[in-house]
This record gives C-alpha cells, structure tokens and sequence, in this order.
C-alpha cells in the first residue's frame, strides 16, 4: 500500500465531504499568546525571540479558540485541518503532534453534528455507525455500575470493575478515566456513540435537563470525534476556564472570552485525523502510518 498517495486520497475526500456541505475552510495561528485551557490536556509551552526580548507562548492543542473568534466576527460554517500539540502524550494511539479536523456548524447542535459525524465516518471508511448510548448507559454496559458523582463510590466501583486506581482522583478525572474505560472496553463495536455527558465532564459544552449536550465517537475501542452544542453564556465560559486557569497555572485569554460572548448558536467537533486513517486502512498502530518515525 502507498500510505503517501491514500493519505492524500483521504484528506481530498474530507475536503471534498465539507465543501459539498457549504463549509468555508480556514486557517488559524498555531502560536497562541495565551494557551487552551483543556481539562486533562497539557499544551507545550515555547519561548520565541520577538524585536530582541523574549516572548513565552503556546502551541495550540486545537484549534478552538481561534476558530470561535472567527465565528464571533462573521459567523459561517467553517471546518480546519491542522497539526496541534499536547504535551506528555505519546503511545499507540498518541503524539506530541497530530492532525486534527475541527469544525464548527451555525444554528446547529450536537445531535446535528452526530449526523454528519456517521456520514463523514461513512464516506472515508465505509462504516456505519448505529450503536448510541448516554453516558450512564455506556457505563452501565461496558463497566457493569451506576455512574454517579460520588467520587468514593467511584473508585469502590472501578475497583470492583477490575480497574486499579491510586493516587488522588477528583470527580472530573475520574469521570474522564470511566469514559477511556468505556471506549477500551467497546472494542468489539465497530461504532458507537457516547451521547449526554455528566455535568463535570461538559468541557465547553451546554447543559440542559442535567447533562451536557456532548458526544464522543468510538470506532473499535478508538476515540475518534469529540462534540458539543457550544455554551454561549460568558458568564458560564468564565467560570469553567477561570477553574481550569487556577488549576493549571496558566493564563486566561481575555480575547477568547470576548469572543465567546458574541458567539452565534452553534455546534462544534474535532476529529483526530491519523486515528480515523488508521480505521480506513485497517491499521492498529500510529507507527504503521508514519512516513517519518
């Protein structure tokens, strides 16, 4: 097989796939002055040398706040294909860099984009994915407990589950080993939904009717998309990226949040690319795609 020519066979398709669909492609900085402030994702600080001083930035872990204050300023359906960075991830599934898809859909929300998540996973990989569960019922399913936010019942329940946990676990970190757990256990699915997020996993996601508006897409066991109905209320936005600010020790951008409050009604997803190959060429480890290891 020529991985050369059937990644760019497939990065053609993707393409083809949104434009068909009226998105507009775009193009955003990969330096940011301020980072992403994502729950268990740690960015790659970088010092530059910017008219004979010293500048501390960022390399983006998704293109995410630069594409919500595009749609800030000229709201449109927009998607991006870009390489991000995350610090501390490297495996079978994981790099330091990858490609990533990510698009945003006006006046759209996740169960809108669940639809042209299945499509696009349709088109590229001939696979159809029909299996869709909440979150408590994938827990129920794959784990064989009740999710609920009782952190000690919890780790008494992943013990049970056959899971070792040490060391202290928040409830955000553990509700986002239960979803890791969930999708290694789904592996003899070949598609499955995971829809309807526990509050302290909503990310940057609205929550109506006590869950968040959040999907994630599991091909074989694989994390292949991650979804939400975007959260509009600054308000709500400050609130969630002040925590995680303290919490990492990282600066807020006072951009982004400005941009937030002039965001239109909309739905985004990312999808990390390289992942999604894998499926389409029946691989099971990013080594077997590297062109440069």
């Amino acid at each position: 097989m020529n991985i050369l020519k059937e990644w760019s066979n497939f990065l053609r398709e993707i393409r083809d796939f949104f434009y068909r669909r009226g998105y507009m492609e775009v193009t955003t900085p990969v330096l940011l002055e301020k980072p992403n402030l994502d729950p268990n994702i740690s960015p790659i600080e970088v010092v530059v040398n910017v008219n004979r001083d010293t500048k501390r930035v960022w390399l983006h872990t998704s293109p995410e706040y630069a594409m919500k204050k595009i749609l800030a300023k000229q709201p449109a359906d927009i998607f991006q294909i870009t390489k991000v960075f995350r610090d501390g991830e490297y495996g079978r599934l994981h790099r330091p860099e990858f490609t990533m898809l990510e698009w945003y859909k006006i006046g759209a929300d996740y169960k809108d984009l669940i639809e042209e998540v299945r499509e696009l996973v349709h088109e590229t990989c001939g696979i159809e994915v029909s299996k869709k569960l909440t979150f408590k019922e994938a827990v129920s399913e794959f784990l064989g407990f009740s999710y609920t936010e009782d952190s000690d019942y919890l780790l008494k329940a992943l013990e049970r589950a056959g899971i070792e946990v040490s060391g202290e676990w928040d409830l955000e970190s553990l509700t986002d080993l239960i979803l890791s757990k969930v999708g290694e256990r789904s592996r003899e699915i070949t598609g499955l939904f995971v829809i309807d997020f526990p509050p302290v996993a909503c990310a940057l996601a609205r929550v109506e009717g006590g869950a968040a508006e959040r999907f994630e897409l599991y091909i074989k066991g694989i994390e292949i998309a991650n979804g939400w109905t975007e959260e509009r209320d600054p308000g709500e936005i400050r609130k969630r990226l002040e925590r995680e600010s303290i919490k990492k020790g990282l600066p807020l951008d006072q951009e982004f949040m400005k941009a937030c409050s002039q965001l239109p009604p909309c739905a985004g997803c990312s999808v990390g690319l390289e992942r999604l190959f894998m499926i389409r060429i029946g691989c099971e480890d990013l080594r077997d795609i590297e062109l440069l290891p």
